[in-house]
């Protein structure tokens, strides 16, 4: 007869597999209301979505790469107070900024800062929003060279 220890670790593992598969699909449904809402508001749609608070540790770093010739153009969800967001607006003239604030109550679900990129309607976020720039704004010939060695 098989051991009831091993039947309980077995119904352990799959209601623990169908538990992180319900709040996979939930975090991949929430995001891509918030993508939809902010493609809506804004009338454009790019593969980069920057969510960005203004309080967040890595905030300095991550605005000098908005400043700086970050390849392509992104869209920033900025939360931060009015007069802050308008400021940035102007600065990051290169990117479009959207105040969190006009999104649903929703958005304020996940982390505060992080990175959504959009591949042919496929999201992958990111929480370490410094490390991604960084390496995003790396020349393509240095990704390649650290790749083969």
């Amino acid at each position: 007869m098989t051991d009831p220890l091993f039947l309980c670790t077995l119904l352990w593992f799959a209601i623990s597999a169908a538990v992180l598969y319900i709040l996979r699909r939930r975090e991949q449904r929430a995001i891509q209301a918030q993508v939809r809402q902010i493609g809506q508001l804004t009338n454009e749609t790019n593969e980069l979505i920057i969510f960005l608070d203004y309080s967040a540790p890595g905030f300095k770093e991550i605005d000098a790469f908005l400043l700086s010739d970050m390849p392509g153009r992104a869209t920033v969800v900025f939360t931060a107070p009015e007069w802050l967001i308008a400021a940035k607006a102007k600065k990051w003239e290169r990117h479009c900024v959207v105040n969190a604030s006009s999104l649903n109550a929703s958005s304020s679900e996940v982390s505060p800062t992080r990175i959504v990129t959009d591949k042919y309607g496929k999201y992958r976020v990111f929480h370490e929003v410094p490390a991604f720039l960084k390496l995003m704004s790396r020349p393509k010939n240095e990704h390649q060279a650290q790749g083969m060695g």
